[in-house]
């Protein structure tokens, strides 16, 4: 391990502008990597970066009102769920979110679920379910949704959708707490203008909200972890004498087909979670791998394996049902693998001894 190690620091120690992605990995992990790029002057970038800045870059612009998910659980009467990517990133979703045991909640309707656009999946028992689908695609039934909302004219070929689109409209008008859950990821920038105006419309008379999932890979929590860093979310370079952050620039992907980047620090340890590696731009570019599964890497290349956050060991993760950062234990019983921060933060003290040598 210890010349793994010192190959990995004179790697990275000749870099002119590393880049660490992936960034799969618990807050220390975040931490160690944060540290080790404001070291070198490289760049920060989770995978999931691209849905989670294009929902903060619109929250930014726009404005908009999100409910925490214990308060969507418990006070939501009509949730609208958008898209497949809620249930494809947590099967239980609405299991979760429809509880058996009935809280008590705003105004007299009865619990209600609309589904939009996506596949047909289980659905709470005993919940009124609307699905609003068909051939049409997400982005139409959103607009088309928010339209009927507003109570402005719509033209479809589909006479039965707009009977349903035209029910769920008045529905959201006469509910008392509408949540509209959906996956940043999933969405493109005008479907989540078309949410979020149609919030903004039902809050002058009702109250409403969105929930949005949060990212894969404790993206949210190495957000955090960037933001309480340098005041700044990922995405970010440290070469200059300020931090500096740009969602277009600074994508790990664009930095190593553009030759920008000349060196990688791949993280992928978490467990549950897999992040595939940008494969094509591997090759060529000396790269260091930190990860608890079987990797593919260039002959060159440094892989240290290191153990899965959350199984291996215990871990500080983003947990979505509290809003914040929690410590999940480990499953099995802490094994002898190192964690990304120990290796990060062995390397990092390597390449200050070489300096000083």
């Amino acid at each position: 391990m210890d010349s793994t190690l010192q190959r990995a620091a004179d790697l990275l120690a000749q870099a002119r502008f590393p880049v660490f992605g992936g960034l799969f990995t618990d807050v220390d992990g975040a931490t160690a990597a944060l540290a080790l790029a404001q070291k070198l002057g490289g760049v920060v970038d989770h995978a999931a970066s691209e849905g989670t800045s294009r929902a903060a870059r619109v929250m930014r612009e726009t404005g908009s009102t999100p409910a925490s998910f214990g308060e969507v659980r418990n006070r939501a009467d009509t949730v609208v769920l958008i898209g497949d990517g809620p249930r494809e990133r947590d099967a239980d979703l609405l299991e979760k979110l429809f509880p058996a045991k009935n809280l008590p909640r705003p105004g007299d309707n009865k619990r209600e679920l609309i589904v939009v656009g996506t596949k047909k999946g289980k659905t709470p028992a005993g919940i009124r379910t609307t699905e609003i689908g068909g051939k049409n695609p997400l982005p139409e039934l959103v607009a088309l949704l928010g339209a009927a909302t507003r109570e402005m004219p719509f033209e479809t070929r589909d006479a039965a959708l707009g009977k349903k689109v035209l029910s769920a409209g008045q529905r959201l008008r006469d509910s008392a707490f509408v949540v509209f859950v959906y996956d940043p990821a999933e969405l493109e920038e005008p479907v989540m203008h078309t949410v979020l105006e149609t919030v903004r419309y039902l809050v002058k008379t009702t109250r409403a909200s969105t929930l949005a999932m949060s990212a894969p890979g404790n993206g949210d929590g190495v957000n955090l972890c960037s933001i309480w860093t340098c005041a700044l979310p990922v995405r970010t370079s440290f070469a200059g004498e300020i931090p500096e952050n740009n969602m277009w620039a600074f994508e790990t992907e664009r930095l190593l087909k553009s030759g920008e980047a000349d060196a990688l620090v791949w993280i992928d340890a978490l467990d549950g979670a897999e992040v595939a590696p940008p494969t094509r731009a591997f090759r060529g570019v000396p790269s260091i791998v930190l990860s608890s599964k079987p990797v593919k890497a260039g002959r060159d290349d440094v892989v240290i394996e290191v153990g899965a956050a959350a199984a291996d060991h215990d871990a500080a993760l983003y947990l979505p049902p509290i809003a914040g950062i929690g410590v999940v234990k480990a499953k099995s019983a802490k094994s002898d693998k190192p964690t990304v921060a120990d290796v990060l933060n062995k390397i990092g003290t390597l390449i200050d001894e070489k300096g000083a040598a």
